[in-house]
C-alpha cells in the first residue's frame, strides 16, 4: 500500500471537509448543478487527489439520495464500480441478504474510507451495494500501483470473502445503477475536477508570467482554456437542471463534455511547459504533483470508443 503518512493526511482532510460541510453538495438535476460542477473543478484546483475522493463521496450521497436513501452516520464514502475480468464480485442471494465474494480493483480510499457503494454481479444483472468496510471478509490488498500521481489516495485491489450484508444494503434492482440518467450525470463530477486541475497549472502560468513574447502567447492561449472549461461545465449543468430525466440526452451530453473537457486539459498540459519551460515542473511539488495527477486522471476518459457511441 502507499506510505502511511500522506494517507493519514488525505483521510484526516477528507473528514473535516465532511464535518465542515464541504461535501455537502447541490444534488445533480436539483437545480443548482452548474453550482455542483463549480464546487468540484475548484477542489480540483486546490488537490487533485483531494478532489477524487471528495467527488466520489458527494456521487455516493447523490446516488443513494436516487432511492430515498441516506449515508451512514459520520462515514466518508467511496464508489467503487470498477469492472472486467480482473475486477469482478459476485452477488448471490442468501436466506438473509446478500453475499460477496471476489476482488474488486481501483478502489480509490482503500484503508481510508467508511464505507463505498460497490457493484456485483447477481444472478439477474448487475447491482449496488452499500458497504461498510470494516465488517468481517473485506481484505485491502498490496497495491501494485507505482505511479506517484495519485499515491496518496490508497487506491488499490480489495478482496471480498463470503461478505455478508443485509437485505437493505442492495441499492436499486439489478442494472438500475447504470440505467438511470443519474449516472450520466454523475459522470460529469470526475471531468470536473479535471478542469479543476487543469486550471491550477494555468494559474501557475499567469502567475509566473514570463516576458517573452511567446511565452506570454502560451500563456493567452491557456487564458483562453480556462474560460472554455468553465463554460462547458456551467452550460451542462444548466441543461441537467432543465430536463434531469432524459437519460438518454444525459448520456450525449456527458460523453460530449467529457471529450471536450479531456482534450482541453491535453492541451493545457501541453501548453504549460511551453509557457513556463522547465522550472516549475523541475521546482515546484506543487506544480509537479498537479500535473502528474491529471496527466492520469484524464485517462478515465475512454476516448475514441466514447466517441463512437456519440454516431447515431
Amino acid at each position: 500500500m502507499t506510505d502511511a503518512g500522506p494517507v493519514m493526511d488525505l483521510g484526516a482532510r477528507i473528514r473535516r471537509m465532511r464535518c465542515d460541510g464541504s461535501l455537502t453538495l447541490p444534488f445533480p438535476g436539483g437545480g443548482a448543478t452548474a453550482e455542483r460542477h463549480r464546487t468540484l473543478m475548484n477542489a480540483g484546483r486546490a488537490d487533485l487527489s483531494t478532489a477524487r475522493l471528495a467527488e466520489a463521496h458527494t456521487d455516493a450521497v447523490a446516488i443513494l439520495a436516487e432511492q430515498g436513501r441516506t449515508p451512514r452516520i459520520d462515514a466518508v464514502y467511496g464508489v467503487w464500480a470498477s469492472d472486467g475480468p480482473q475486477s469482478r464480485l459476485t452477488a448471490v442471494p442468501n436466506g438473509e441478504g446478500w453475499s460477496l465474494s471476489g476482488t474488486k480493483q481501483y478502489c480509490s480510499g482503500a484503508g481510508i474510507l467508511d464505507a463505498a457503494l460497490v457493484t456485483a454481479h447477481s444472478p439477474d444483472g448487475l447491482r449496488l451495494f452499500d458497504v461498510p468496510l470494516n465488517i468481517p471478509g473485506i481484505t485491502l490488498q498490496d497495491s501494485p500501483w507505482a505511479s506517484p500521481a495519485f499515491s496518496d489516495t490508497a487506491t488499490g485491489p480489495v478482496r471480498f470473502e463470503d461478505v455478508r450484508l443485509p437485505r437493505a444494503c442492495a441499492i436499486g434492482g439489478a442494472g438500475w445503477y447504470l440505467e438511470r440518467p443519474g449516472f450520466w450525470h454523475g459522470a460529469l463530477g470526475p471531468a470536473a475536477c479535471w478542469a479543476g486541475g487543469a486550471l491550477s497549472l494555468i494559474d501557475a502560468a499567469v502567475k509566473m508570467n514570463r516576458a517573452d513574447p511567446h511565452s506570454r502567447a502560451q500563456v493567452g492561449a491557456l487564458m483562453a482554456l480556462a474560460w472554455g472549461l468553465e463554460a462547458v461545465l456551467v452550460k451542462a449543468g444548466e441543461e441537467i437542471d432543465g430536463q434531469p430525466g432524459d437519460g438518454e440526452g444525459a448520456r450525449k451530453r456527458a460523453l460530449k463534455v467529457r471529450h471536450l473537457i479531456e482534450r482541453w486539459c491535453t492541451e493545457v498540459l501541453d501548453r504549460f511547459g511551453q509557457a513556463t519551460g522547465p522550472q516549475l515542473l523541475a521546482h515546484d511539488p506543487r506544480v509537479v504533483r498537479q500535473y502528474a495527477a491529471l496527466a492520469l486522471y484524464i485517462r478515465q476518459c475512454h476516448g475514441s470508443r466514447d466517441l463512437e457511441a456519440l454516431c447515431p
